[in-house]
């Protein structure tokens, strides 16, 4: 699944206010970790930001990756693709649009430049699209809407962008428009702090959302939907959309929450079926997916096929379980990673049922794939 996501630190156990929040903030502008950009697609996973080409986007199949050796072929090289246009490209994050994925949004950051630049790639002819969706550096994020058309947040002309340089429209743009003419779709407040498009496929379907975050952290959450018109969900201001997994919304509570006359605690997750909400009625439905063991808050949430995995920490240290579906609860599984030290729960497969983890031990990284058996080492 091709998401930016947040990365959350919450413990509602003792852990202190001031380190949530500066984990928060740490974590909220990187990709699935620090340095690192991955996503599954279909049969294949791509990963960029370390091993001997660090700067090159890489490619592998499914199979020789579930094996432990994956056979790791160049996708995209952004070191050539900015000596071309003159600049030091590195990538910050990468939206391919599936079913194919031949056609990436690329954002670019450059050292001692502000914001990041967006390109269109086209993986079929490893060439930048002539014509297609292109911005210099900015206050930039996009994500796919359809072949034509993707979800941009960013500086569209004079009124745009907040005194704090924060976009505060988010636009549809149409390949070939000028940014400025393309429709607006969701206006903020000149208050706001940050508009993050979502755009996710999996098993359960192609779902499109917005967060609006503003001062105090309080946030706001709108799914495209009925008609091409945002529903705000119904989840308290500090809550967070950690993924989407068969069919449903999967939402990090930092705050207890009360809901049609049911308590669900601070620092679980909560999921709700998108189907009822984006229907013409809008109806939420809620239930509790999962409850963490005390002592321990959720990292991160990564949808796979069957299982959603979660990432812990606590004092113990890092933990990973997944969880299925279920009625009236979602069982949960431990799942053993080798080693010790802080982990990082980076992307999981719709298809597979797989996730990659990243765990690291002493300053050195260590990659594993989980799922479907024992976790396997692998270099990435």
């Amino acid at each position: 699944m091709a998401v930016c996501w947040h990365v959350v630190l919450v413990n509602p156990y003792r852990i202190p206010f001031a380190i949530v929040a500066a984990a928060l903030l740490c974590f909220a502008a990187a990709p699935a970790a620090a340095n690192i950009v991955a996503s599954f697609q279909s049969d294949s996973v791509i990963f960029y930001g370390t091993g001997a080409r660090k700067n090159t986007l890489r490619k592998s199949g499914l199979t020789p990756l579930l094996r432990g050796r994956p056979d790791w072929t160049p996708m995209i090289d952004v070191e050539a693709i900015g000596k071309r246009a003159g600049k030091k490209w590195t990538l910050s994050n990468v939206t391919c649009l599936p079913p194919d994925y031949d056609r990436c949004l690329l954002l670019l950051a450059e050292n001692g430049v502000t914001g990041l630049a967006l390109r269109e790639y086209d993986v079929t002819v490893s060439a930048l699209v002539e014509g297609g969706f292109s911005l210099p550096p900015g206050p930039t994020q996009a994500v796919w809407y359809d072949g034509d058309n993707i979800m941009v947040a960013g500086n569209s002309g004079p009124g745009t962008i907040t005194a704090n340089g924060v976009p505060r429209l988010l636009k549809l743009w149409k390949r070939g428009e000028p940014l400025y003419a393309a429709r607006t779709i969701f206006a903020a407040t000149p208050d706001v702090e940050a508009v993050h498009p979502i755009f996710s496929l999996s098993g359960g379907g192609l779902f499109q959302a917005v967060e609006i975050t503003y001062p105090g952290d309080r946030r706001e959450l709108y799914h495209f939907g009925w008609e091409q018109n945002f529903k705000q969900s119904r989840v308290p201001p500090k809550a967070v959309l950690l993924d989407f997994f068969q069919g449903q919304a999967i939402v990090l509570l930092r705050e207890s929450w009360s809901f049609n006359g049911k308590r669900y605690p601070a620092g679980s997750l909560v999921s709700y079926p998108m189907a009822p909400l984006l229907g013409p009625a809008s109806i939420t439905i809620v239930e509790q997916a999962y409850v963490p063991p005390a002592g321990f808050g959720i990292i991160n949430a990564k949808s796979g096929r069957d299982r959603l995995y979660i990432a812990l920490r606590g004092a113990a240290g890092d933990r990973l379980v997944s969880i299925r579906k279920g009625a009236p609860d979602w069982p949960v599984q431990d799942i053993n990673l080798p080693g010790s030290g802080m982990m990082t729960l980076i992307t999981a497969s719709n298809l597979a049922d797989v996730a990659l983890i990243r765990r690291t031990t002493g300053g050195e990284d260590n990659y594993f794939i989980v799922g479907r058996g024992r976790a396997r080492q692998i270099e990435p």
